[in-house]
């Protein structure tokens, strides 16, 4: 579930904001992870001089590449086989994953790049070698099948951020002070809130592959309430909406209209 969303200025780096945050809050006890985005020896090195653990992804032309590590393990994931490996580094740790699928695809584009010129042998030949695997650096010494899991919970948090910006359509800001943007953002975060808890109100239905929900939403707002000599009276509530009513145990509609 989100639990925080902070607005800054367009002119700020997203690094700067990184370090502030860090300040701000305590997380002590939370693992940070990031995109590889924010790849860098100062990153790392403020992180663990506010003893903050983290999960970081290097970059594909780090050095830490260069680092040998065996993949002497693998584990399947979501029907994909992966190969990984784990090596200490100092109070750092390295881990490596090759992802079978994925290699073969890169592998693919790499040699027609050669073949149309665009890249050299000896970029191909590095290409060829990391075809298919990322390697993540963090100061959290755990498994590697549990590391990779809890990297892939980044695309939960992506797809959160694409039903903020798209469905909620959250970051068309005409606003011009503060205040009005502190609370579109302020009312989108809550929107969101509200999102996330339908969508978990979906899967633990198991009706996740038959709605969205934005299509629980439409559904829903088919039934209004309205006042009628001061009374207030729910609209007639269609059969497939009480039906899914009682699937997802919301219980929102009473049996009979409350005066």
């Amino acid at each position: 579930m989100p639990t925080m969303i902070k607005s800054v200025p367009g002119s700020v780096r997203d690094i700067s904001t990184l370090y502030k945050t860090i300040e701000e809050l305590d997380i002590s006890d939370k693992v940070l992870l990031l995109d590889r985005g924010f790849f860098s020896e100062d990153i790392l090195n403020f992180l663990e001089e506010k003893h903050v653990k983290y999960v970081l992804p290097t970059k594909r032309n780090s050095h830490y590449y260069d680092t040998r590590i065996h993949l002497n393990e693998e584990f399947i994931y979501h029907d994909r086989l992966i190969k990984c490996g784990k090596r200490k580094l100092g109070e750092r740790f390295l881990y490596l994953f090759e992802d079978q699928d994925l290699k073969l695809e890169e592998q693919k584009t790499i040699f027609k790049k050669k073949e149309e010129g665009k890249i050299d042998d000896e970029e191909h030949s590095l290409k060829q070698k990391r075809a298919g695997k990322f390697l993540i650096i963090s100061n959290y010494d755990i498994g590697k099948k549990e590391m990779y899991e809890l990297y892939k919970k980044r695309d939960h948090v992506e797809k959160l951020f694409d039903a903020y910006k798209t469905t909620l359509n959250a970051d068309k800001l005409y606003l011009h002070d503060d205040e009005s943007v502190y609370g579109h953002v302020f009312v989108a975060f809550l929107s969101l809130y509200l999102y996330c808890k339908l969508l978990k109100a979906i899967k633990k239905a198991d009706i996740n592959d038959k709605f969205s929900p934005t299509d629980i939403l439409v559904k829903y707002r088919k039934v209004k309430m309205i006042e009628f000599n001061e009374v207030e009276v729910i609209t007639e509530v269609p059969k497939k909406v009480r039906e899914l009513d009682k699937v997802l145990q919301f219980n929102i509609f009473p049996t009979k209209n409350r005066s």
